[in-house]
């Protein structure tokens, strides 16, 4: 499979028990339908820099890539963008026909911190006070 942002060959990774698909040039990361949420669901930290450590010096096979961004796995259908989150919308680009997404250099990390996050407010109880306050002004 092909970088969607610069053609280069994308390499197999292994983060916990998931297979991803990786450039090493822009350090972009493909997942296939299901395996973002199976990601985000181990809430691992430090993700990126785990890959980067341990397939960082890796020999690229570059390419290139003209007009829109591409599916790696369809080839022909078109990335859209789409926001991911709950709290800080990442950016990210998702394929209309497999379902799978494209993350750039850090936005993993977004929304895996985004998650932890949303997590920890949960438990602080500041989410729940804050839907009461605005369940409590919809009914004046």
């Amino acid at each position: 499979m092909k970088c969607p942002r610069d053609g280069t060959e994308l390499a197999r990774v292994t983060v916990a028990t998931l297979e991803l698909d990786k450039c090493h040039k822009c350090d972009g990361i493909w997942f296939d339908r299901g395996e973002l949420e199976r990601l985000s669901d181990l809430e691992l930290s430090g993700v990126e820099q785990l890959l980067e450590k341990r397939y960082g010096d890796l020999e690229i096979t570059e390419g290139t890539t003209t007009g829109f961004m591409r599916c790696p796995r369809c080839q022909d259908a078109r990335l859209q963008g789409c926001h991911y989150a709950l709290t800080r919308p990442v950016r990210i680009d998702r394929c209309e026909r497999c379902f799978g997404f494209w993350l750039d250099k850090g936005e993993l990390e977004a929304i895996i911190g985004e998650k932890r996050e949303l997590h920890n407010e949960t438990e602080r109880g500041v989410l729940s006070s804050f839907v009461r306050s605005v369940a409590k002004s919809l009914r004046r």
